[in-house]
């Protein structure tokens, strides 16, 4: 009986394991990737990014006249670098310093008032914006970027959380090693990116990490507002579970082993 139990015991303790570990190709992103393939993707950047409503803008207004530059950059301190850092150097500070598209499309502006911006690119807001400037001022300079260009990574990540891009563009594995990876218990193979319409509908699109296929998704290029989720693995709770299994499996098989020394 005692050897009975013991292998019972070791049967089980082995299935535990073959649950508990993962292979290294199983962690691997971009398996099938031949050296020196060149894959094109679907690329993305903010100029190409139509304002929707809610947009947080950089919108910067410079002149020679001094009381101009104070009229749009209140805050400015004692130089350009200094006011910018002012007003835009936290989050809070972005929220309060930038111009938001409202409900309507609109942004106000100091003086020259409302002027819609709502699906148009930064470039175009940009243009339109020095129409409406230059009609009140000389020699002025306008430039506009966006400040809500944030994503969200979450699920089996190591640092989950909201994250900023400050560049034109975000790549998913860029957004993923912000949040500092992922974490042993992820499934690879299912990831979901969440991206809004501008009508404020959302889509789910399905990706593979391990498959180059990636690289050709249109979800492979973040845009403002995604959402990033990691799915776990189906044997997560399994490989969590797995010490405190093997210790109770051993506690009961000493004390089987017990009661037949007794009983005999």
């Amino acid at each position: 009986m005692k050897n009975n139990v013991q292998k019972a015991v070791f049967a089980l303790l082995s299935m535990l394991l073959l649950f508990s570990c993962k292979s290294n190709k199983e962690l691997m992103y971009l398996q099938n990737l031949p050296r020196g393939e060149v894959l094109r993707g679907v690329p993305f950047s903010t100029n190409e990014y139509k304002l929707r409503t809610n947009d947080n803008l950089y919108i910067q207004v410079t002149s020679l006249n001094p009381e101009v530059n104070q009229l749009f950059n209140p805050s400015a301190g004692t130089g350009y670098a200094a006011g910018v850092t002012q007003q835009y150097g936290t989050l809070s500070a972005q929220y309060l310093s930038g111009y938001q598209v409202d409900e309507d499309g609109n942004i106000e502006m100091p003086i020259i008032g409302e002027i819609f911006v709502k699906g148009k690119t930064l470039s175009q807001a940009k243009e339109l914006l020095m129409e409406r400037v230059n009609e009140y001022f000389k020699e002025a300079t306008v430039t506009v970027k966006l400040l809500s260009y944030k994503f969200t990574v979450m699920g089996e990540v190591a640092r989950p959380g909201v994250y900023y891009s400050y560049h034109n563009s975000c790549t998913l594995l860029e957004a993923i090693s912000q949040a500092n990876g992922t974490t042993d218990y992820s499934s690879l193979r299912k990831v979901i990116v969440i991206r809004e319409t501008d009508d404020r509908r959302s889509y789910a699109i399905p990706v593979d990490l391990t498959d180059k296929s990636l690289l050709a998704s249109q979800a492979y290029y973040l845009q403002p507002n995604d959402v990033v989720y990691v799915k776990p693995d189906k044997y997560k709770n399994t490989r969590l579970n797995a010490s405190l299994y093997a210790l109770m499996l051993s506690t009961v098989s000493t004390f089987i082993v017990i009661l037949k020394y007794i009983g005999e």
